[in-house]
């Protein structure tokens, strides 16, 4: 079964206008770099519908040693429920870095390692899981990607809920055991990581990769469910941004 992510995400903002919460969000983002771009107008969209006060700022790599002041302006300004740094900026490792500036409590991306916010990727995944049904945390999980930050993220939340874990990354992958997995959840940003011969007739496959997908075309035709790139996890990711920053 292929799974909407869009029609998933707007029952989700949809729920979210009922309670007609009426916040502000900040976004630092970069013009230049095409995913901050395209990630940063998709949420400014979701924003306009719920009436979020949603407000853009551009920051260039030749004005980052500013960014870290610019943040704590936000930090300190009440009006401001949430702010957030549209990663990728393009800027390499700084990208966690820069995040870990923003207050605790207005951190809705969950990028800090105490942010009070589960991360909305991670929500999102939790969110899809959980809507196919209360037995899924019977079978076996893998994470690949688990060293990086959302795969880490994501097998500490999977363990609390019971999952049988196996984790691992690019430098330790195993064919072998991937197959023995019910459930793969990727993480890795490799492009057509996973083909048919590595994994079980059957197996649901989350795939948080973009642009490009992780899993194959092969290797989806055994699957019993899957997220698809693009329209996948991706609108239950910025849905899962937005229940944060309303929630909160």
């Amino acid at each position: 079964m292929r799974f909407d992510g869009r029609e998933f995400a707007r029952k989700i903002v949809d729920d979210l206008k009922k309670l007609n919460a009426r916040k502000k969000l900040v976004v630092f983002y970069n013009p230049e770099h095409k995913p901050s771009r395209i990630y940063t107008n998709i949420k400014s969209k979701v924003a306009q519908e719920l009436g979020v006060d949603f407000m853009q700022i551009p920051i260039l790599k030749s004005q980052i040693k500013n960014l870290k002041s610019q943040i704590e302006i936000f930090n300190n300004d009440k009006s401001v429920n949430g702010i957030l740094v549209q990663l990728p900026l393009g800027f390499g490792t700084l990208d966690l870095e820069i995040a870990s500036a923003i207050a605790r409590e207005k951190d809705v991306d969950g990028l800090r390692e105490d942010s009070p916010y589960q991360p909305a990727v991670v929500r999102a995944v939790v969110t899809i899981l959980n809507a196919q049904g209360s037995m899924l945390n019977k079978l076996k999980v893998c994470v690949i990607g688990n060293h990086g930050f959302v795969g880490r993220k994501l097998c500490h939340e999977l363990l609390t809920m019971n999952y049988e874990l196996i984790g691992m990354d690019i430098n330790d992958f195993s064919a072998e055991k991937l197959k023995t997995a019910d459930i793969i959840i990727s993480a890795t940003g490799q492009k057509d990581l996973i083909d048919s011969d590595m994994v079980r007739d059957g197996f649901i496959a989350i795939d948080v990769g973009y642009p490009d997908a992780e899993f194959t075309p092969a290797a989806l035709a055994k699957t019993s469910f899957y997220t698809p790139v693009p329209g996948g996890v991706g609108p239950v990711t910025v849905a899962s941004l937005f229940s944060n920053l309303l929630e909160s």
